[in-house]
């Protein structure tokens, strides 16, 4: 009896750990960092919703901050990491970034006015990506609460709000030596 027992221990540690090898983790989202960035852009392209669309380098995170001062060509967001895995073994994971502005806005050339602004994008696990927004036009310029959200699918997998303050006085945060900067990996 002993020697039967064993073995069916043996086989079932087998069985499981075979699931186990076999098993996905689910997809997880943890923000690194938030706050204000400085950022290097090498192209613009306005989208049908009257967004621009920045391709950046030199990213640079200078205040960890959720005040933000609603200054011209300021930039704030947060970073980001994605873990988990996929069923398939794929290394990217689809992701539905949503900015939603403290009221509703009619950007030049849009179609209509908008209260959020969606963009789906393909993000690699285990490296850390950025998100943001920056202040490029005036209309842009609004002070309240502005949300970053991060989804996959239905599951919202991360969140940070930002409060924009009007303040002449408050400074803006330049790049220095105490900054930390980063390239965003192409693929």
């Amino acid at each position: 009896m002993t020697l039967l027992r064993t073995a069916l221990v043996g086989l079932l540690a087998l069985v499981l750990g075979n699931a186990a090898a076999g098993a996905t983790e689910p997809i997880r989202v943890e923000i690194v960092e938030h706050g204000i960035y400085t950022l290097d852009v090498a192209s613009t392209v306005r989208d049908d919703n009257g967004i621009n669309q920045n391709v950046v380098s030199n990213i640079c995170h200078v205040a960890t901050t959720t005040m933000i001062p609603m200054k011209p060509h300021l930039t704030f967001g947060f970073r980001y990491r994605v873990s988990g895995t996929e069923p398939d073994g794929d290394r990217l994971v689809r992701l539905t970034k949503v900015v939603s502005f403290p009221d509703e806005v009619t950007p030049p050339g849009a179609k209509r006015p908008l209260r959020t602004y969606k963009e789906v994008f393909a993000a690699p696990i285990g490296i850390v990506g950025y998100i943001g927004y920056g202040f490029d036009e005036p209309w842009e310029l609004m002070r309240g609460i502005w949300t970053f959200q991060l989804f996959r699918g239905g599951r919202l997998l991360a969140e940070q709000n930002f409060t924009v303050i009007e303040d002449p006085n408050a400074p803006t945060p330049r790049r220095d030596s105490n900054s930390t900067c980063f390239q965003m990996s192409s693929l």
